[in-house]
């Protein structure tokens, strides 16, 4: 099959971008994995929240119809993502999982797992949390373990005692669902940073709007910092549960070595060590975009996750010209 522009990803990016090339009268066809769009929400821990309010979570030109100040669940993300493809009848190819995209002339073609297309244009809006992130010493692990991305609910965990690894929101979220059920360690490479979700009684990414810092790229220092941790709720009270640890250096079975010469045995490790890029797919000869797609995959993270109403500026687009 033969398209202007394919989309890979039916996600919050593919989605807006597919709408504005709509509006272009373009033609375009959207690839998703997933059995149903919005499984890629769906599938995540059951108490994920995403930080924006309600009209900060919109894409364009359908609103989202929950309570104005509230934060989505993941759940009623996904439904509207699949409400929104509906409503604008977009062309959407489900169950197609691009396994290659290789250019020959100025013709792209993409490969799935069910066929494949050409096209003269090929935007990649399929995200990053596809490969999940360990660090090395999970290697020589001897005890059941899971990443955040496999995570659900305290019924994933087995045991009593529990190391949870990773200094970022997903981290301190689980740990601090699990504290009641658990005896629950916390290790961080470096000292986690919290920050207030509300100020004011605003929430700050609307306050960071108003200020104008939401249109600002995130610079690499910023990114070498680590995300803050927003702290709401109880989520500070039930995180003095858990025991805090620093970095593991080694792993021996169930036996883990920290900075600080302390060893541990546990039951069970959560490693919540974040994502890596993944562009295999990507099979095109001279395309150097290594460095490229790191620094679009984080900033289209950044702008995409908080903010969605603009995510179509940020997909990352394969030119003709390449």
């Amino acid at each position: 099959m033969q398209k202007e522009i394919l989309i890979i990803g039916a996600g919050q990016c593919g989605l807006a971008t597919a709408r504005f090339l709509q509006k272009k009268n373009k033609d375009f066809l959207i690839l998703e994995k997933y059995n149903h769009i919005g499984d890629n929400w769906r599938k995540r821990y059951h108490s994920l929240r995403l930080f924006t309010p309600t009209t900060y979570s919109s894409l364009p030109d359908l609103p989202l119809e929950i309570l104005q100040n509230a934060r989505p669940t993941k759940d009623q993300i996904a439904d509207y993502f699949e409400r929104y493809a509906h409503h604008f009848e977009l062309p959407v190819a489900l169950r197609h999982e691009v396994t290659s995209i290789t250019k020959s002339g100025q013709v792209f073609t993409v490969v799935t797992s069910q066929g494949t297309f050409t096209a003269d244009e090929v935007v990649i809006a399929s995200g990053f949390c596809e490969r999940p992130q360990f660090p090395d010493w999970a290697a020589h692990l001897g005890v059941p373990h899971i990443h955040s991305m496999d995570y659900k609910n305290p019924i994933s965990i087995k045991g009593n005692k529990v190391l949870v690894v990773g200094a970022g929101n997903s981290a301190a979220q689980i740990a601090a669902e699990l504290v009641n059920h658990f005896e629950v360690h916390w290790s961080t490479r470096r000292k986690p940073k919290f920050f207030p979700l509300y100020l004011f009684g605003k929430n700050v990414l609307v306050l960071a709007d108003k200020l104008g810092k939401l249109d600002k790229p995130i610079s690499e220092k910023k990114l070498k910092r680590g995300e803050p941790i927003f702290r709401y709720g109880d989520l500070t009270t039930q995180l003095k549960k858990a025991k805090k640890k620093k970095d593991v250096v080694k792993a021996e079975g169930k036996t883990l070595t920290f900075e600080s010469g302390e060893a541990e045995t546990y039951d069970f490790i959560l490693f919540a060590t974040g994502f890596k890029p993944n562009f295999d797919f990507i099979q095109i000869t001279g395309l150097v975009c290594k460095n490229f797609f790191n620094f679009f995959v984080w900033y289209f993270f950044y702008r995409c996750f908080c903010y969605f109403i603009k995510c179509s500026l940020f997909s990352i687009k394969i030119y003709k010209s390449i």
